[in-house]
């Protein structure tokens, strides 16, 4: 274990040091505009790349710029680290990310959402590098970035053709079976002990945010709730959840069944998704955003990935800890540069945040 790991987590614990901590953090938070955040950003380990884009971009578009050339360098380097199956296991770990490039050019595309747009919420830290990401969200229709996927043999372009036949083109369809088919592909190939273990139990939690956060927007708030009601049948909604996470397929489909998000939360009692709804439910009846309750469950995968930064140090544990700890540092900062654009104030910007820094 230590010859497969202990040169490459060493090098990233040496890069957990450049992550923000408190202090950094605030200091981005009180900025007062976009200009004044970037101009913070300079003095943080992301100036590099800050710089290069202030080069041709300004305001929120050269935050982006800089954020993803960040990712991209950063993440590039641990897969670097190792050989062999950590290096593999690594690949299947940032691969999220050609799934998260894939579903927002396609969610644009539906919306008639500009290609220069797209590209600014795109991270090319993943096998779709960013030229092909260029020429995938010009394409004009969903069909034709399909079409081009195949040509080119890019990862996802079979999944993609597979799941707009099977969908019927219906965009949440596409998005559940791509989906399935990423981890399909990644628990097949993953054994049930060591290394892969850890890797697997990540991908699990994903899937089990992915079934509840589907189930919970089934559920919806009033007409909505109705109109979801109407398209999804029990059966329907069943067949639209991903297998292999680690929720019983008996408890999803109670919760599937019902009636909406209150009567969801008692029958995950015990367990941190059930934990981090319950808390979140008072926010949740005030506004009716299930994105509250969403982002609950996403904290609970993030910091989870985070605090395997805990587990053996001389295994995939820590390149797995700071994936998620960079992953979420970025999307924080995302949310700064939004909320700035937009005039919130530091607390409104500080309660969207996931919170975790570096010890």
């Amino acid at each position: 274990m230590a010859g497969d790991y202990g040169y490459g987590n060493a090098r990233i614990r040496a890069m957990k040091a450049a992550l923000l901590d408190r202090q950094a953090y605030e200091a981005l938070l009180a900025a007062a505009s976009v200009e004044a955040l970037i101009e913070a950003l300079v003095h943080t380990a992301y100036r590099e790349e800050i710089e290069a884009a202030l080069v041709k971009f300004g305001g929120i578009q050269c935050v982006a710029e800089g954020l993803s050339r960040n990712t991209v360098r950063t993440v590039g380097a641990i897969t670097r680290f190792f050989d062999g199956r950590p290096r593999e296991l690594v690949r299947l770990l940032v691969s999220r990310w050609d799934l998260f490039n894939l579903i927002a050019i396609l969610r644009g595309q539906a919306r008639g959402v500009s290609a220069e747009e797209i590209l600014r919420a795109l991270v090319p830290a993943g096998e779709l590098k960013e030229a092909e990401l260029r020429e995938l969200v010009k394409q004009p229709t969903i069909r034709a970035t399909a079409e081009l996927m195949l040509t080119w043999r890019l990862p996802y372009g079979g999944a993609l053709a597979r799941a707009l036949r099977l969908s019927g083109g219906d965009l949440a369809g596409v998005e559940t079976e791509l989906h399935r088919s990423r981890f399909r592909d990644a628990l097949c190939g993953l054994g049930r002990d060591g290394d892969d273990l850890l890797v697997r139990e990540m991908l699990q939690t994903e899937i089990d945010v992915e079934n509840l956060s589907l189930l919970i927007r089934l559920c919806g708030v009033g007409d909505r709730r109705a109109a979801l009601q109407a398209r999804y049948g029990l059966a329907e909604t069943a067949a639209l959840l991903i297998d292999g996470g680690s929720l019983p397929p008996r408890l999803l489909a109670e919760l599937g069944a019902a009636a909406d998000v209150e009567a969801m939360v008692p029958l995950l009692e015990g367990n941190p998704y059930g934990n981090s709804l319950q808390n979140r439910l008072e926010p949740y009846r005030r506004s009716g955003d299930a994105g509250v309750l969403e982002r609950g469950l996403e904290e609970v995968l993030v910091l989870k990935g985070i605090r395997m930064f805990h587990r053996d140090p001389l295994s995939i544990a820590i390149a797995i800890g700071y994936v998620w700890a960079k992953s979420n540092e970025i999307a924080n900062l995302r949310l700064i540069a939004q909320g700035k654009e937009l005039g919130w104030a530091p607390e409104m910007i500080r309660e969207e945040m996931i919170w975790w820094t570096r010890e």
